[in-house]
C-alpha cells in the first residue's frame, strides 16, 4: 500500500514538472492599451483553449479576466497563444499612471492541473502605451514658405518614439525630420521641413493615416486619417529668393552700407531676418533703397554687422525674407544656413610705436593693432617711405592684436634714418577695403643706422633669411658680409660652438660657410638663428669681440623644426573616405608644405589644412587614394595597400625618406553606404547634411563660421504687434541639416565620419563597451545606436550587447508578432515605408541639377563634336541602305551613274532641248 502512495506520488510530481510552461523571453512587447491582440510565446500550451486560465495584470491592479476582459486561442502553430480584447477593455488602466507601464503574467492554470501554477516565474510579457490619437487642425500651410508643422493629439507623452504615416506621403528623414525631444513631454510633436522638399506636391488637405507611438502602426478614421493642415501653394510673394554674395561683398564691421541682391523683392517694404539677430527699421538698419532684384541697407550709428570681433572675419547670412506674404526661407534656414550675403571683417588700427631698429641690421618688427584676420584675407599695409611685401619682407598674423613683419634678406627698412610710418592698411584684399590711418599715419618705428662696420672691428654681417632643418638634409648655412678673415668666429642664440655643433669656412673677405657636425642641431627649436656678436683676431693679442647691432644681432638664418611624420594603422576607403589625416609635428602652413603620398597619384589630392601636429589631405572629386592601374573592387574583404609617405616639404625643401612612413591602409569601399556630394551646398568647407567628424574640428578652432551672440542690442521685434510666424520661433536648439545625410560627404569627412557599428571601438577611444546605464536599458529592444538610438553606444549592453557585436533586437525583427488584422494597423507598403528612415528610403532623395560650368570654347567644341556624330550617323545609315539594296539584288542609286555602257545610252534617250539664239551665238 505504501508502495502505491509512494508512485502515485511520484507519477503526480512528474506530471506537474511536464506540465510547465515557458515563455520566451528576451524582447518585451510594446503594445497599447487598446491594442487587440497580445501573443504570447512560448511551449507547454497542453491544454485547449477553454482549460487555460492566466493571472495577468500590471502591478497594483486586479487580475484581467478571461472571457470578460480578453479571450485566449492556441497559436496555430502551438508556438504560443494570442489573447483578443474585447471591446471597450484596456489591457492596463493607465489613468493617473505615467507610460510605458509592465503587464505581467503571474501565474498559467490549467483545468487539468487543478490550482497548480505551471509558471515558474513571473514574466514581463508587454509594455503598455496609452493608445494615440490625432487631433484634428485646418491650419493652413504652404508648400515650402512653411518650415514647421506641429501636430497634437494624445498618448503621445513618453513615448521614445513617434513615427507618422500621411497622405500622400512624406517620408520621414528626406521630407522632414522630428525635432522634438525624446522621450516626449508633452502630447505635441514638431516636424521641420527640409530645405528643397514640400508638405505637398500639389495643394490640398494633408492627413495623419497612422500613427506609431511604440506600439505599431495604428490607423486613424479609417482610410480618411485625420486633418492636420490645408496646405496652401506658396504665394507669388514667397518667391523672393537672394543670391549668396559672400565671396564678392566684403565689408567691414562698421561699413555705412550692404547691398542684397537677389529677387522678388517688394518695392513697398521687406521685413529680413538675419542670423546673427539683427533687426531693421531703424533699430540696427534701415533699408534706404528697394527695387525688385536688389536692397541696399544702411546701418544705424552705434550698430555693428557683425557685433562679436572676436569672431571675426566671419559671414552675414540672411536666413528669411517677408516681402508681404510672411517669412519665406531663402536657404535651409531650419540648419541656420541660409544665404551668405557678405563676408564681415572687423575694422583694422594701428597702434604707433617708438621702438628703435637699425636700418639692415634688425631683422623683425613687430606691429600692435587691432583687426588683423588670421584666415580667409592676409593684412597689406603701405608705409611711407614705401616698402613691398614679398620683396623688402614677409609678414605673419600672430593674432587678431598683432602682426609680425621680417625683413628679407638684403633688404633694408629705409634708405635713410627716420620715422617709419604705416599709411594704410587693408585687411580684406578687395581694392576698396584699404583704411586711410590718421594724419600722415601712425609711426610704427624709429629706423636708425645701421652700427658701423669700424664700431665691430671692420667686420660687417648682412641679415639674411635662409630657411634650413634643424638637421635634416644637414644643411649649410652662408653668412655674407664683409671684412671676414682667417681666425675669426662667432656667438650666436641660441648657442652653438664651433667644433663642437658646427665648423666654419671662411671662403673670402664677403662669405662664411657654416656645416652642420653630424648629430647635431642648428636649434633645438624652430626660430631664428641670431649672429650676437664676432670676435676678431688681433695678431699677437687676444682676439676682440664685437657686439653686432647692439643688443639685438643678426638674423642669419631661418631654423624650422625637422618635420616628422607618425605611423598609423588607420584604414581609409578607397574612394569614400574624402578626408584622411597625417599626424606629425614640425609642419608649417598650406603655402610652404608639399606632401608625398604613394602609390597616389600626385593630381588625386590636395592639402586642406595644416595644424601644428596634423596636416589634412583632401582626395579630389572623381579620384581615388590608388592609382588608376590598381583598384580593390572585387577583390578580398581583408586585402589592404598600405598608404605611405615618401616625402616631405615644409618649407626649407623636400626631405625624401629613405624607408617611407605608412600612415594607414587602403581598403575595398564600404557597401551600402552613400557618400556622395550631392547635396546642394557641397565642397563649401562646412558640413551640411548632419554628420559629424572630429576631422573638421578646425573649423571651429579657427572660427569661420562661429556666429554672434544673440544678446546686445540684437533680438527679435514684433513689428507692428502682428503674430510672428514661426520663423521667429524660440531658440530651442534643434537644427535640421541643410542636406540629407550621406549627400555632402566630402566636407563631412568622407564615409568614415559614418560610424560603423559592428566594428569594435579602440580601447582608447572612451567608448562603453558594456554597460546598462541606458534610461531603457533592460527592456527587451536595443536602445543604442545601433537600433533606437535614444542612448549612447554601449550603454544598453543586454539589449544590444557589447559594443562592435550585432546580435542585438529591434522591437520589429520577428515576424511572429506581427498583427494580419486590417481593422487594426494597415499593411500597405507604400504607407508603411515612409517611417522606414533614410537607409530604406534612399531612392526619394531629391537630385540637385547638374551644375553647369562650360564655357565658350568648351560649348564650340561640344558643338562641332555634336556635328561629328551627325554627319558620321547620316553616312552610315547612307551606307546601310546601299549595302541592303545591294544584297537584295535591287540597283543601288548613284552607283549606275559609273557605269560606261550606261552612260550613252542614258544620253541618247534624253528629249531635245530647244537653246536660246543670241546675236553673237550661231548653233548649227
Amino acid at each position: 500500500m505504501l508502495g502505491f502512495l509512494i508512485a502515485s506520488l511520484v507519477l503526480g510530481i512528474i506530471a506537474l514538472i511536464k506540465a510547465e510552461v515557458t515563455i520566451l523571453q528576451g524582447q518585451v512587447q510594446t503594445i497599447y492599451d487598446r491594442s487587440p491582440k497580445l501573443r504570447i510565446k512560448g511551449s507547454g500550451f497542453d491544454a485547449e483553449d477553454h482549460d487555460i486560465t492566466l493571472e495577468l495584470s500590471a502591478s497594483g491592479q486586479s487580475s484581467l479576466r478571461v472571457n470578460k476582459d480578453y479571450t485566449i486561442t492556441k497559436d496555430d502553430d502551438n508556438e504560443g497563444i494570442v489573447l483578443k480584447l474585447l471591446s471597450n477593455r484596456r489591457w492596463v488602466n493607465l489613468d493617473n499612471r505615467i507610460p510605458p507601464v509592465a503587464l505581467i503574467l503571474s501565474a498559467i492554470k490549467f483545468t487539468s492541473s487543478g490550482d497548480a501554477n505551471l509558471l515558474p516565474t513571473p514574466v514581463i510579457v508587454a509594455n503598455v502605451l496609452l493608445t494615440p490619437s490625432i487631433k484634428e487642425s485646418s491650419d493652413e500651410i504652404y508648400q515650402t514658405a512653411s518650415n514647421e508643422l506641429r501636430i497634437n493629439g494624445t498618448g503621445f507623452a513618453g513615448a521614445k518614439k513617434v513615427d507618422l504615416y500621411f497622405s500622400p506621403p512624406l517620408y520621414k528623414e528626406i521630407y522632414y525630420e522630428v525635432v522634438s525631444s525624446f522621450p516626449l513631454k508633452y502630447d505635441r510633436i514638431i516636424l521641420r521641413l527640409r530645405h528643397g522638399y514640400k508638405w505637398r506636391e500639389e495643394p490640398g488637405p494633408l492627413a495623419v493615416i497612422g500613427i506609431d507611438t511604440g506600439g505599431g502602426p495604428v490607423k486613424l478614421n479609417g482610410d480618411e486619417g485625420i486633418l492636420v493642415a490645408e496646405v496652401q501653394a506658396d504665394l507669388d510673394l514667397h518667391g523672393v529668393t537672394v543670391e549668396t554674395s559672400a565671396d564678392k561683398q566684403y565689408v567691414y564691421h562698421d561699413d555705412p552700407t550692404i547691398v542684397v541682391k537677389g529677387a522678388g523683392f517688394s518695392p513697398s517694404g521687406n521685413v529680413l531676418r538675419f542670423a546673427n539677430g539683427i533687426v531693421g527699421r531703424g533699430v540696427n538698419f534701415t533699408a534706404i533703397e528697394t527695387t525688385e532684384t536688389s536692397l541696399t541697407l544702411r546701418l544705424e550709428p552705434g550698430s555693428s554687422w557683425r557685433k562679436n570681433v572676436d569672431n571675426l572675419p566671419g559671414v552675414l547670412t540672411l536666413l528669411a525674407v517677408n516681402a508681404g506674404a510672411g517669412f519665406v526661407a531663402v536657404g535651409p534656414t531650419n540648419a541656420k544656413k541660409g544665404r551668405d550675403v557678405a563676408t564681415i571683417f572687423e575694422r583694422p588700427t594701428v597702434y604707433s610705436s617708438n621702438k628703435k631698429l637699425y636700418r639692415t641690421q634688425s631683422h623683425e618688427l613687430h606691429i600692435r593693432g587691432e583687426g588683423f584676420p588670421l584666415i580667409l584675407s592676409k593684412v597689406q599695409l603701405k608705409f611711407l617711405p614705401p616698402l613691398t611685401e614679398g620683396i623688402d619682407y614677409e609678414v605673419h598674423v600672430m593674432g587678431r592684436d598683432e602682426i609680425e613683419l621680417t625683413l628679407n634678406g638684403g633688404k633694408q627698412w629705409m634708405s635713410e634714418p627716420g620715422r617709419l610710418l604705416v599709411t594704410h592698411i587693408n585687411t580684406r584684399g578687395d581694392e576698396a577695403g584699404w583704411v586711410d590711418l590718421p594724419g600722415d599715419g601712425v609711426d610704427v618705428a624709429e629706423i636708425i643706422e645701421d652700427v658701423d662696420k669700424e664700431v665691430t672691428g671692420g667686420v660687417e654681417v648682412f641679415q639674411m633669411g635662409v630657411k634650413v632643418y634643424q638637421s635634416a638634409l644637414a644643411q649649410p648655412i652662408d653668412i655674407t658680409g664683409s671684412g671676414f678673415q682667417e681666425g675669426m668666429t662667432f656667438t650666436f642664440e641660441p648657442s652653438l660652438k664651433e667644433g663642437v655643433d658646427y665648423t666654419l669656412y671662411i671662403a673670402n673677405k664677403n662669405r662664411a660657410k657654416m656645416s652642420l657636425v653630424p648629430g647635431k642641431k642648428w636649434s633645438s627649436q624652430a626660430g631664428f638663428l641670431i649672429a650676437k656678436s664676432v670676435s676678431v683676431p688681433q695678431g699677437v693679442r687676444a682676439p676682440k669681440t664685437y657686439p653686432l647691432a647692439g643688443v639685438d644681432g643678426i638674423r642669419v638664418a631661418v631654423v624650422l623644426e625637422d618635420p616628422v611624420v607618425m605611423s598609423s594603422s588607420d584604414s581609409f576607403h578607397e574612394t569614400q573616405s574624402k578626408v584622411i589625416a597625417v599626424k606629425g609635428k614640425g609642419f608649417t602652413n598650406t603655402a610652404d608644405m608639399k606632401v608625398i603620398v604613394r602609390p597616389t597619384a600626385p593630381s588625386a589630392y590636395k592639402i586642406l589644412n595644416v595644424l601644428e601636429d596634423t596636416v589634412r589631405l583632401q582626395l579630389k572629386p572623381d579620384n581615388d587614394w590608388l592609382p588608376s592601374f590598381v583598384s580593390l573592387s572585387g577583390t578580398d574583404e581583408n586585402r589592404k595597400i598600405p598608404l605611405q609617405i615618401a616625402g616631405i616639404d615644409t618649407g626649407a625643401g623636400e626631405i625624401t625618406f629613405d624607408n617611407p612612413v605608412i600612415i594607414g591602409y587602403v581598403v575595398k569601399d564600404r557597401e551600402g553606404v552613400v557618400c556622395d556630394d550631392s547635396c546642394e551646398f557641397a565642397f563649401d568647407g562646412v558640413c551640411d547634411d548632419g554628420t559629424t567628424s572630429d576631422l573638421f574640428e578646425y573649423y571651429e578652432r579657427y572660427g569661420y563660421y562661429k556666429d554672434d551672440d544673440f544678446g546686445g542690442t540684437y533680438g527679435y521685434l514684433n513689428y507692428g504687434g502682428m503674430p510672428e510666424d514661426d520663423y521667429y520661433m524660440e531658440d530651442d536648439g534643434f537644427r535640421v541639416s541643410a542636406c540629407v545625410e550621406g549627400t555632402d560627404c566630402t566636407d563631412c569627412g568622407g564615409v568614415d565620419a559614418i560610424i560603423d557599428y559592428t566594428v569594435t571601438p579602440p580601447m582608447d577611444s572612451g567608448v562603453e563597451v558594456c554597460t546598462n546605464t541606458c534610461p531603457y536599458a533592460r527592456d527587451g529592444v536595443c536602445d543604442d545606436p545601433r537600433g533606437a538610438n535614444y542612448c549612447k553606444l554601449g550603454t544598453d549592453c543586454q539589449d544590444c550587447g557589447p559594443t562592435g557585436a550585432g546580435n542585438f533586437t529591434k522591437a520589429d525583427d520577428d515576424g511572429w508578432w506581427d498583427d494580419d488584422d486590417d481593422y487594426w494597423t494597415f499593411n500597405d507598403g507604400n504607407f508603411l515605408d515612409q517611417a522606414k528612415g533614410l537607409e530604406a528610403n534612399r531612392h526619394k532623395v531629391n537630385k540637385p541639377p547638374a551644375k553647369e560650368s562650360i564655357g565658350s570654347a568648351a560649348m564650340f567644341l561640344t558643338v562641332l563634336e555634336g556635328m561629328v556624330y551627325t554627319v558620321g550617323a547620316i553616312f552610315l545609315a547612307t551606307a546601310m541602305y546601299l549595302a541592303y539594296r545591294w544584297y537584295q539584288g535591287q540597283s543601288v542609286p548613284f552607283l549606275q551613274a559609273f557605269n560606261p555602257d550606261n552612260m550613252e545610252k542614258d544620253i541618247e534617250m534624253l528629249q531635245n532641248k530647244k537653246m536660246p539664239i543670241t546675236p553673237d551665238v550661231i548653233r548649227t
